[in-house]
C-alpha cells in the first residue's frame, strides 16, 4: 500500500536525521568561551528538532498500528473517512480537517487561558 511506504520511508528519513542531530549534542572538549553561544545555539536547536521528529515518530508509529487494526483512514474523533488527498499529504493524520480544526481551536483557547493568567 502506498501509505505504509510512504510512512515507512518518513519513519527511516527521521531516524537517520535524529541520529544527525544528536551528534550536534557532543561538545567538542576545549571550546573557547567566545565559541560557545553558537554551539549552545546549535544544540537548543537540535533538541527542538529532536523533540519535533519524537512527536511526528510516534504519530507515524500509531498509523502503522491503525493500518495494522484496519482503523486507518478513519478520523479518530468522528469516525468518518479522512480524505485520500489529507492522507496523501500527511498519511499519519488521525483526524479529519473539521476534527483537526476543532481540535486545534481548543488547544489554542487553552493556551490563550494561560497566557492570560500569567499576564
Amino acid at each position: 500500500m502506498a501509505y505504509r511506504a510512504a510512512l515507512v520511508a518518513e519513519r527511516a528519513r527521521l531516524s537517520r536525521g535524529m541520529e544527525q542531530a544528536l551528534e550536534a549534542l557532543a561538545a567538542p572538549g576545549g571550546v573557547g568561551l567566545e565559541d560557545q553561544p553558537p554551539l549552545v545555539h546549535d544544540q537548543f536547536v537540535a533538541l527542538r528538532l529532536n523533540a519535533s521528529d519524537r512527536r511526528k515518530l510516534r504519530l507515524i508509529d500509531a498509523a502503522l498500528e491503525r493500518m495494522d487494526s484496519g482503523e486507518f483512514g478513519y478520523c479518530a474523533e468522528c469516525d468518518e473517512g479522512i480524505p485520500p488527498k489529507r492522507l496523501q499529504v500527511i498519511p499519519w493524520a488521525m483526524y479529519c480537517v473539521p476534527c483537526q480544526e476543532r481540535i486545534d481551536g481548543r488547544s489554542e483557547e487553552g493556551l490563550d487561558e494561560r497566557l492570560q493568567m500569567i499576564a
